[in-house]
């Protein structure tokens, strides 16, 4: 039940964010709004975290398939933290969103919404290393929850705050990528 809560108040943090930095929101509230992604991320943390303990107290921890599916939560760990912290400048794009442009390589030319391909894969990772009802509401309620987030953020945020988005909408599929996207992704990466 406390994932529940804790996840609906990361992403409403997450929401509110966005807003204000669509200039919804009075940007006279900007000295405080400005560090509610950093406060969603920690709450999301601490939440994922608080039920990764309970679950470690009553799972046993062992096993090649558990080991295997818990590597797997760890690559999807690893492509989420690079695609949203280092494949985009963090200051810019979180701290002062300077620009005014989208970007579309590497990642971001795979899908508009790269990082919840493997923000799921994760949850639901960890959900199939332990197989424990409350991994598995946390994977389906938090996955739900980003969905609904980057819905907004497509269709009422991004519009807002990036010149070129409707270009990018364009040239870029929403979440499951093509073919063609997949190959500018790989000539884009590195």
């Amino acid at each position: 039940m406390q994932e529940t809560i804790l996840g609906g108040i990361a992403f409403l943090l997450f929401v509110i964010y966005d807003l204000e930095q669509a200039q919804y929101i009075s940007r006279r509230f900007h000295k405080i709004v400005q560090f509610f992604f950093s406060l969603g991320f920690i709450v999301l943390l601490i939440s994922t975290l608080g039920v990764l303990y309970r679950t470690l107290t009553v799972i046993p921890f062992g096993g090649l398939r558990q080991m295997g599916f818990i590597l797997s939560a760890l690559l999807f760990l690893i492509l989420l933290v690079y695609t949203l912290f280092f494949v985009l400048p963090f200051q810019e794009t979180y701290v002062e969103q300077t620009g005014a442009k989208t970007y579309d390589k590497g990642m971001y030319a795979l899908c508009r919404h790269p990082g919840v391909l493997w923000f799921a894969g994760f949850y639901f990772s960890l959900w199939l290393a332990f197989q424990t009802s409350s991994l598995l509401w946390m994977a389906i309620w938090y996955t739900g929850l980003n969905l609904g987030y980057i819905i907004l953020q497509d269709v009422a945020i991004f519009p807002r705050v990036f010149s070129d988005y409707l270009r990018y909408q364009q040239e870029v599929p929403f979440l499951v990528p093509t073919k063609r996207s997949l190959t500018r992704c790989m000539k884009t990466l590195f």
